[in-house]
């Protein structure tokens, strides 16, 4: 990864555990049956303007994964490689975070991931931003774990910060 800045964190790029593999924040990824565009459910009415900003600032290329196509156009989100990594903007906060959960900051984005997701490198792991309004989540199948991960995460890490509210920091 020549010419990206260095990763602090690490834990969050290993792979899921077993038993996660298929957990996935409900609506974050659905894929259609015909192997058509990679479905996102659009955020809410009051996500609706910061989601625009945030999609209008999105690098086209994620790493060295290609957009994929996705609908509907206006959830706002986004779909890279194959399979596809996929952005939701506008999700809820994630089933088992909580005031004592931990979090891991890589390059000035808080993202939290369920500890059961962290230890599998053949399951698939979303990632959801903790401190940023409105939250993202970035669903990460386990082919795409890694090295590419952690390329996803650094691309993202200026549009997020650039275009949504940052709150008070993990500690």
């Amino acid at each position: 990864m020549s010419g990206r800045p260095h990763l602090s964190v690490r834990r969050l790029l290993r792979p899921v555990p077993l038993a996660a593999r298929g957990a996935v924040l409900s609506g974050v990824l659905v894929l259609t049956a015909c192997g058509g565009p990679v479905e996102i459910t659009p955020p809410p009415a009051s996500a609706r303007a910061a989601c625009a900003k945030l999609a209008a600032a999105l690098p086209t290329k994620l790493g060295d994964l290609a957009p994929v196509e996705f609908t509907p156009k206006d959830s706002y989100g986004g779909a890279w490689g194959d399979p596809p990594v996929t952005l939701t903007c506008g999700v809820d906060v994630p089933d088992g975070f909580g005031p004592t959960s931990g979090c891991d900051v890589i390059n000035g984005v808080d993202w939290y991931a369920p500890a059961k997701e962290l230890g599998d490198n053949d399951a698939d792991v979303t990632l959801t931003t903790v401190t940023l309004t409105p939250r993202v989540a970035v669903h990460i199948p386990a082919k795409q774990r890694g090295t590419t991960s952690a390329a996803v995460l650094i691309d993202l890490a200026e549009p997020l910060k650039s275009s949504l509210t940052v709150g008070a920091r993990c500690e």
